[in-house]
């Protein structure tokens, strides 16, 4: 009997399968991190534009801080709605929900003629965005193998950089054109990419993990019997383990009741608040570093700080996004070769230098030192995209216990759009107050991180989920048990505890 009569489910994606319906997962995914990408970008050479600051009446530092920031706010509130109702919804509907909010609020932004306006699309925006980015990363860890997902989450950080980096040099090109068009196109092409992303979900599969966690086991074989190649039956050997794998990790999340936020600040063995505490403070200080004061405004940065003109500042945007992309896809090649801490350790040393460095030729008030200072932008936005820019999405999970996993990693993201609005808030304020020495800031935070990470942060590159947990836990695996093939390992603890781990090939992500 064939699968079809079996389970009565629909082929996805014109009946793709295999390898071929895992890379459109992944085309989706990384769609939608584009989008994200493109949202954060896109204002930066938006702002000086003439038509765009008199159809908003020529906003001070204040309120333009305001337009830009209140997008993250909007992103926090989704990622909030995400930890409340997400499960409900399940990952692909949430996914779909978020997208058709962010149509809307970018609808609103085209359309608008007004700063009251504006601060409410891009609230709406924001919230949908939220949703997704608080939304597919998981979606995506439950649909591919364990052995890609330390590069899949890398790769989704680079095609954040190509979201920023299209956004900068669409910016750019707009910049020759006149009137409403020069900022309304480049703001509308967000309906773009969520459309594409929105129409590639729409025939793409549930998450079998969601599935098989809210009774509909049917479905969720079927699911994974159509991530294997070509002929593979549900009732197959290696479904049959994925499936257990499913399960008994589902058994082990639902011992000791439901979850209760709490759990998230008791100092347990597990250490539970200080392992919150790790995956919040990598956020924070993702966030801090002053990444996004230069995403969201490197034209006015280069403008009132450096001297530059508004086209060569546009010009010289678009490179370091371009820098920012080739230098983010990193990751894809050394994140488990160097580990976690010490590539973040070295980001955080470089940073600083930059940022002192940038200081240090503006506060001359030389013309010649403060171009010169342009270097140093890219060295800053190169490290940064070796290891801040994506690898947080995947160490915060890491670091966090199995049970606690999607409500810590829900506070965590809460952290990083919190402290991302500030960044984004108070930017021009600093700029117009400050000057040069915003960068000394900066500076100091950079410098900050790196004893920190030396201190607190454990390696947990190539080990599994139990492996990292022995680190907190103090207990030391002792014994192996391996099935056939590609399917279950259970690790036996210290005290007779028995761990449910997924075997990847030779190396454990």
């Amino acid at each position: 009997m064939s699968l079809h009569q079996q389970h009565p489910f629909k082929p996805y994606f014109f009946g793709v399968r295999g390898s071929a319906l895992i890379t459109t997962i992944t085309i989706a995914s990384s769609s939608a991190f584009l989008l994200l990408g493109y949202d954060q970008g896109v204002l930066s050479g938006l702002l000086t534009g003439s038509h765009f600051l008199k159809v908003f009446n020529y906003p001070n530092a204040e309120l333009t801080g305001t337009i830009v920031a209140i997008y993250d706010i909007g992103c926090l509130l989704g990622a909030l709605f995400t930890a409340f109702y997400g499960e409900v919804m399940g990952r692909r509907r949430a996914a779909l929900v978020g997208l058709s909010i962010m149509v809307v609020g970018a609808t609103l932004q085209t359309s608008t003629f007004g700063t009251a306006q504006m601060i409410v699309a891009r609230t709406v925006t924001g919230f949908g965005n939220g949703i997704n980015a608080a939304t597919i990363p998981m979606y995506n860890a439950e649909m591919v193998k364990p052995s890609n997902r330390g590069r899949l989450v890398s790769f989704q950080g680079s095609m954040i950089g190509f979201g920023i980096f299209i956004s900068y040099w669409i910016d750019y090109g707009f910049s020759f054109t006149e009137g409403g068009i020069a900022w309304r196109v480049p703001i509308g092409l967000q309906l773009l990419f969520a459309g594409v992303t929105i129409c590639l979900l729409w025939f793409l599969p549930e998450s079998p993990r969601w599935l098989a966690a809210h009774g509909r086991e049917d479905e969720a074989a079927w699911v994974l019997a159509q991530l294997e190649p070509k002929g593979t039956e549900v009732g197959d050997e290696v479904v049959q383990m994925r499936m257990r794998e499913i399960t008994t990790a589902l058994t082990a999340e639902g011992r000791g009741g439901p979850v209760r936020w709490a759990e998230c600040w008791e100092n347990n063995k597990q250490q539970n608040r200080k392992r919150v505490l790790l995956a919040c403070g990598i956020n924070i200080f993702q966030q801090l570093s002053g990444c996004n004061a230069l995403v969201y405004y490197i034209p006015v940065l280069l403008e009132q700080t450096v001297g530059l003109s508004r086209e060569s500042s546009l010009l010289v945007g678009g490179l370091i996004g371009l820098v920012f992309f080739l230098f983010s896809a990193y990751p894809l090649i050394f994140l488990d070769k160097w580990g976690r801490p010490k590539p973040f350790i070295i980001a955080s040393i470089v940073q600083s230098i930059s940022m002192v460095l940038i200081a240090i030729l503006l506060s001359t008030g030389n013309a010649t030192a403060a171009k010169a200072s342009v270097l140093f932008f890219f060295t800053y936005i190169a490290i940064f995209g070796t290891c801040y820019l994506g690898t947080p999405w995947l160490y915060g999970p890491e670091l966090l216990p199995l049970r606690l996993r999607a409500r810590g990693s829900a506070l965590a993201t809460g952290c990083n759009w919190i402290c991302n609005f500030l960044i984004v808030e108070i930017t021009p304020i600093l700029i117009s107050r400050i000057q040069w020495k915003t960068y000394i800031l900066f500076a100091c935070l950079n410098a900050l991180w790196a004893p920190l990470l030396w201190l607190y942060y454990p390696d947990t590159a190539r080990k599994s989920l139990e492996e990292i947990d022995a680190l907190f836990t103090g207990e030391e695996v002792v014994g192996v048990r391996v099935g056939e093939g590609k399917g279950d390992v259970e690790l036996e603890l210290e005290k007779g505890a028995v761990a449910h781990v997924e075997r990847t090939d030779s190396r454990r992500s």
